[in-house]
């Protein structure tokens, strides 16, 4: 993709957080929001919002770019003809939506015909923060440089680490589990909840120590946009096997610094 058609493309995702932005603030702390749990899903939720929202997102792209494809949580997937796929979130994290709580964020990845991620959005409309990572390049939030002293610093191990995942529920498999359990007694601190969040909270640095994150049962559209967000700041972010990230991939590894990384991975490897 030449510089051109980064720029065009980059243009189009600040809009659409921007669309789905209106439609959120529109919802958020909102009474009696009609909102259900997606079938087979213990801990799923919808809610009008996050349809309202992606269609928003999904009527723009294909007025735009109309030959691209779009690999959606709530509707049906497009497939591609330019070769190039949108991976969309419209609220990720809407357990904390749907209680008023503003931990969520809308993810707007872009994938090339080589399935790679080109560059990740993911904007917080209540807050108005919005993180910016393009593969290769430094990770801005709003506009501005982030720097992550965790990245850099090599004295820390697992035992100094907080261990961090969105729920315990997300652990389906008797190996899961183990690999949950060990990690949870031998890290300080274990922490559930935020989704998107704590992938940048780790980014960006802001964490009273150094960040471990342990997920299972993930979708694509749930860390695609995260990938060059934390690695644009020096983090470390894999499945369980220490392999990039694509989009068959349901395990996901992420800490604030490599050292960790490998000490997390080696634990996993283990088991």
């Amino acid at each position: 993709m030449n510089k051109t058609e980064l720029s065009q493309r980059l243009e189009v995702a600040h809009t659409l957080a921007d669309l789905s932005g209106e439609v959120i603030r529109s919802y958020f702390r909102r009474s009696h929001l009609t909102s259900q749990t997606k079938t087979g899903e213990t801990s799923s939720i919808v809610t009008i919002a996050d349809q309202e929202a992606e269609q928003a997102m999904v009527d723009y792209l294909t007025q735009i770019f109309p030959q691209d494809g779009i690999i959606r949580e709530e509707g049906e997937n497009q497939l591609s003809q330019s070769g190039y796929y949108w991976v969309i979130d419209p609220i990720d994290g809407t357990s904390s939506f749907v209680k008023g709580l503003p931990i969520f964020g809308t993810l707007i990845g872009l994938v090339d015909q080589a399935g790679k991620t080109v560059f990740g959005i993911v904007d917080q409309p209540i807050s108005r923060e919005r993180w910016q990572g393009i593969r290769g390049q430094p990770t801005l939030l709003n506009h501005q440089l982030l720097t992550n002293s965790y990245t850099i610093e090599n004295h820390w191990d697992l035992a100094e680490a907080c261990l961090t995942s969105t729920t315990p529920l997300m652990f389906i498999t008797p190996r899961q589990k183990a690999i949950a359990s060990r990690l949870q007694t031998i890290c300080k601190r274990t922490a559930f909840g935020g989704d998107c969040y704590n992938y940048l909270s780790l980014a960006s640095g802001w964490t009273a120590m150094p960040l471990v994150i342990l997920e299972s049962d993930m979708k694509y559209y749930d860390f695609c946009a995260l990938i060059p967000i934390v690695e644009g700041t020096g983090g470390i972010i894999t499945d369980w096997s220490g392999e990039a990230l694509n989009q068959h991939s349901t395990e996901v590894l992420a800490a604030s610094n490599w050292d960790l990384h490998q000490a997390a991975l080696k634990l996993i490897q283990a088991i």
